[in-house]
């Protein structure tokens, strides 16, 4: 079972991360190469072009045409959040996916296990295709929908050092637009579900450790010392796995603590352009408004539901030490697994930089929040 690729499903989220200068699989000694890259892909492009929004808001004369750049700064916002920290932490990040798919203690033991692993990623896939679509019909959309208007108007407005309205200086800011919306749009999409399969692969651990457990004494004919062995072996897996979260707290923490808290405004300011929008005077761009409030909402949801996952199935080992065969052992292997089972009244918590933890208690106060900010700003606007 040495064979079985247990980081298969992250392949394609590294490449895609690869390809905007986002990872790199290169040691430390050459990381700064891929750092190089990095910024002279989303320095030229994703952080001036952030820049040039919030200078945008900040030239605005009313709130409407406020609130037409602000739910895209507050975007791109959070995107640089995520980038700067996954620079920081890359190393760490490496180490991690490495030790992953080499480490001995994380290697499968039998075709359950096998079977396992492949079912709890099974849609994982599925979200990861679904959510990259419906981000990019967002942007698809917006593009596609200003080339029909009878006026000049940018997909997603911007400040310019020049005049873009008239039509020699148009296509120019609409070309350099058409560079950096998809490029943070992969970015920003390919990160978020980045950071969801390190939640999702450590829940499974927990889960192949609650399996490991469960099948505690279930092999008699293998010796007297053969159970004690496997409870040290589950514990010292359980403890690698545990450090393993904290390294991905520190990763996910200030890229999620950012998300959630801008998340609200960007949804609030989202639903107020899409009920000022029309149908039928600009189709293009309603669907578009309508597309990027459910992909705001899945950008909040995704993390919170994975974090609350790995909470889950950790907090599920206590259980399965319970309902392991656990009144055939012998009197020291019972203690021993007592033991461990009072390690085990603490699960795993990820938390936003100490602020709050992670999970769908979070997603459902920054929903509120969002509703509240909403009607906030609709009585502002009467």
């Amino acid at each position: 079972m040495s064979s079985f690729d247990t980081l298969q499903k992250s392949r394609t989220l590294r490449k895609i991360l690869a390809y905007v200068g986002l990872w790199t699989e290169a040691d430390e000694e050459r990381a700064w190469r891929g750092i190089a890259l990095s910024l002279l892909i989303h320095v030229p492009l994703t952080f001036s072009y952030t820049i040039l929004m919030w200078m945008d808001v900040y030239f605005s004369t009313d709130l409407p045409q406020a609130t037409d750049v602000l739910y895209m700064a507050l975007t791109e916002t959070a995107l640089v959040v995520k980038i700067l920290s996954l620079l920081y932490y890359r190393n760490m990040a490496r180490r991690m996916f490495n030790e992953w798919q080499n480490g001995e203690q994380f290697r499968l033991h039998s075709v359950m296990e096998k079977r396992m692993w492949r079912r709890s990623f099974s849609t994982f896939g599925i979200v990861f295709r679904w959510y990259i679509t419906c981000s990019f019909s967002v942007v698809g959309c917006s593009f596609a929908a200003v080339l029909f208007l009878n006026t000049y108007k940018l997909p997603f407005p911007y400040w310019t050092p020049f005049d873009w309205n008239q039509p020699i200086y148009y296509w120019y800011a609409y070309m350099y637009e058409a560079l950096a919306m998809p490029l943070t749009c992969i970015s920003n999409s390919t990160l978020d579900m980045w950071q969801c399969y390190i939640m999702l692969h450590l829940a499974t651990c927990y889960r192949l450790i609650a399996m490991r457990l469960q099948n505690l004494n279930d092999k008699p004919n293998e010796g007297e010392n053969s159970v004690k062995q496997d409870i040290i072996e589950i514990v010292q897996f359980e403890q690698e796995v545990k450090r393993t979260s904290k390294q991905c707290e520190r990763i996910v923490s200030y890229p999620v603590l950012a998300q959630i808290l801008l998340s609200a405004l960007v949804l609030c300011f989202s639903l107020y352009r899409l009920q000022n929008a029309n149908f039928w005077e600009d189709p293009g761009n309603f669907i578009a408004l309508f597309q990027y409030a459910v992909c705001m909402t899945l950008q909040i949801f995704l993390p919170c539901y994975y974090a609350n996952k790995l909470t889950v199935e950790s907090s599920s080992l206590m259980d399965s030490a319970y309902n392991s065969n656990w009144m055939d052992m012998q009197l020291s292997d019972r203690r021993l697994l007592l033991q461990y089972m009072q390690y085990l009244n603490k699960p795993v918590i990820l938390r936003a930089s100490r602020f709050f933890y992670i999970g769908l208690p979070v997603f459902t106060k920054t929903m509120n929040n969002a509703y509240s900010f909403f009607a906030l700003l609709l009585n502002m606007d009467l």
